[in-house]
């Protein structure tokens, strides 16, 4: 005889499927890998590698956090979900694993939310090679064909014919490579404006997840429409308890294509580059520094702000920073030349033929 733990969790369970009555053709197509809702009325799924959008009216804000709080109580975590808590990891009734996330946490009329939809899939090795799926292993150290061409363009950011148009190539061509960027610089210097005009760069068909304390970058996409623009307590955003580190480890579970953080400024540093460091491409931020090669010093620093780094040793963290971090570019405010940039490094891990292979202990230059 079923005891009254599990026949509430039946309840809770039948409770929670109807609510997702809007997600059921979606959560039986074993096609689909992902799902996601970053505004009411509207859901972008994953197949095939793709994202495909699609309206859904009955997906209305109260609808969405209706779902939010059923898969709180259905998780039995004990997992407050609300506007003083507003962000919630949670397992559905099929397995999948979900994220919420409410204002004030991301954008004021919004709810996000993420299903990732667990695979029963099962493949022979045999299956795999002919799929091809090994048909592309390089040799470990290697420079592969579209790193090459970069450093070639970087190597001629210095001419003297057409070197603004090289620089501006060069840079855009980092972005669009899924490089991660740290625009460094004094405060005043323009790094979050010149952020914004990167990331016109940013393939309209990826999924973009911002992190800020104040809407800035949030006007850098207009025309990117699977985004979540998340937003963190400030000395000027009250009501709101959440921190950089939260949104940070959040956008794991979130499914984006890339990380845009305003700023590096404390202990998220250190979850910045455990992001980077689990395949998340293509980041770009921002930070305080003087020059390209202070930047990784800046950012040691506020790795060894966090808890989780204290027992990390200063060459370490800047064996990690080196890793992860492509291109550095500082930009500067002055009185005779307004802004502009003075430098731009870019790792050379993607140095033909250099003698190091991956330049993990080398300085910024």
């Amino acid at each position: 005889m079923a005891n009254l733990t599990e026949l509430s969790r039946k309840e809770d369970s039948v409770i929670l499927l109807e609510l997702l009555e809007p997600f059921k053709e979606l959560l039986t197509d074993d096609e689909i890998t992902e799902i996601a809702v970053n505004r009411p009325g509207q859901i972008y799924f994953e197949k095939r590698g793709r994202w495909i959008k699609k309206d859904a009216p009955e997906l209305t804000f109260k609808t969405l956090k209706q779902i939010g709080v059923a898969a709180a109580v259905f998780s039995g975590a004990n997992q407050e979900y609300s506007t003083s808590s507003p962000i919630l990891s949670a397992v559905l009734p099929g397995g999948e694993r979900a994220q919420f996330v409410l204002p004030p946490a991301c954008q004021e009329g919004t709810i996000s939310v993420t299903i990732r939809k667990p695979s029963f899939q099962v493949r022979s090795l045999d299956d795999y090679a002919h799929s091809g799926f090994f048909d592309c292993v390089r040799p470990l150290n290697s420079v592969n064909e579209e790193d090459l061409k970069l450093w070639e363009l970087y190597s001629r950011i210095h001419d003297a014919e057409n070197g603004v148009q090289k620089k501006r190539n060069f840079i855009e061509a980092c972005v669009k490579a899924r490089k991660t960027l740290v625009i460094a610089g004094e405060t005043g210097s323009g790094k979050t404006t010149f952020m914004k005009a990167l990331m016109q760069s940013i393939p309209f068909e990826e999924r973009i997840i911002t992190i800020e304390d104040v809407p800035e970058l949030v006007y850098g996409l207009p025309n990117h429409d699977n985004k979540v623009c998340l937003f963190y307590a400030s000395e000027v955003k009250t009501g709101s308890t959440v921190k950089p580190n939260d949104l940070m480890r959040s956008c794991l579970r979130m499914k984006p294509d890339r990380i845009l953080l305003a700023e590096l400024r404390g202990s998220e540093t250190y979850d910045f580059l455990n992001v980077c460091l689990s395949g998340h491409g293509g980041s770009i931020t921002s930070c305080h520094a003087g020059s390209c090669k202070g930047v990784f010093e800046y950012l040691t620093l506020k790795v060894q702000q966090s808890e989780e780094a204290k027992t990390m040793t200063p060459e370490r963290i800047n064996t990690l920073l080196h890793l992860v971090i492509d291109v550095v570019i500082h930009v500067h405010n002055s009185r005779d030349k307004g802004r502009h940039i003075t430098e731009i490094w870019f790792n050379d891990k993607y140095k033909p033929n250099s003698p190091k292979g991956l330049n993990l202990l080398g300085e910024a230059r």
